[in-house]
């Protein structure tokens, strides 16, 4: 039985409602639940293409399908150079394709939404793009349409980006009308971004919830949303809302 919160287990805090919050995605293939259950908490996903590639990463490797050694990896080209997500090409070939395409089959095809699902994936598997960015972001963007989740993603690839994180947090948070942040707080507690710089300008900070400790989400947390997705269908995006804090945690 799925236990959901309560209003009264929330923690005190500001309205999740009461602004409008920005966040950062590394671009990821197939990441686990904790990624969309973090992109929930904002309204605004600024994709970050516009990042150095590295090999063998989420961003072309998959989170667990079911078990541990059930992973998918996009072969790219290889470059000379160092490359950005966004420069980055998959390999023309398609037997990744077809063999991501069966290895979903062979895992899911049991699963109560799988009829409904598995024939979208693989109309965008099926889509001539070659551009790493353009497929993960076309499927990450589908994904959050199936989960049903209230936010924008938008690409740091075409946008304006010559900056230091801190420069950038806020030149996207005046771009898009956000009086906050969120990230991992040791983002904050780091460097990486400079919290002070973004108060001074107005702009609040935020952390990323702890995932509710729950039994019914530890079953699902690390792996690839597929799973989640394909288990619960169109309900999917609704258990993560019941799931999320209404109230937003500041940095300390």
């Amino acid at each position: 039985m799925i236990q959901f919160l309560k209003s009264s287990d929330l923690s005190k805090g500001l309205l999740k409602d009461s602004m409008k919050i920005l966040s950062t995605f590394r671009p990821a293939f197939l990441p686990d639940l904790i990624y969309f259950w973090q992109m929930s908490q904002s309204q605004l996903i600024v994709f970050t293409d516009h990042l150095q590639f590295s090999k063998g990463t989420s961003i072309n490797r998959s989170a667990p399908l079911n078990t541990d050694q059930d992973v998918l990896s996009i072969p790219v080209k290889h470059d000379q150079q160092k490359v950005t997500i966004a420069q980055k090409r998959m390999v023309p070939e398609n037997f990744w394709r077809q063999k991501h395409l069966k290895t979903l089959h062979h895992l899911f095809h049991n699963f109560p939404f799988a009829e409904y699902y598995l024939p979208q994936i693989e109309e965008i598997y099926k889509a001539e793009i070659y551009s790493l960015a353009d497929f993960l972001f076309l499927l990450t963007d589908e994904i959050r349409c199936w989960l049903h989740l209230p936010v924008k993603i938008v690409r740091s690839g075409e946008l304006n980006h010559d900056r230091d994180a801190t420069a950038l947090i806020l030149q996207w948070c005046l771009q898009f009308e956000c009086q906050g942040y969120m990230a991992f707080a040791e983002t904050f507690h780091k460097g990486w971004v400079q919290k002070d710089l973004l108060n001074q300008q107005n702009i609040k900070v935020f952390q990323f919830p702890a995932l509710p400790s729950s039994h019914f989400l530890a079953n699902y947390a690390n792996k690839s949303i597929i799973h989640f997705l394909l288990q619960f269908g169109p309900e999917a995006g609704y258990i993560l809302k019941q799931y999320s804090s209404a109230r937003l945690q500041e940095v300390d």
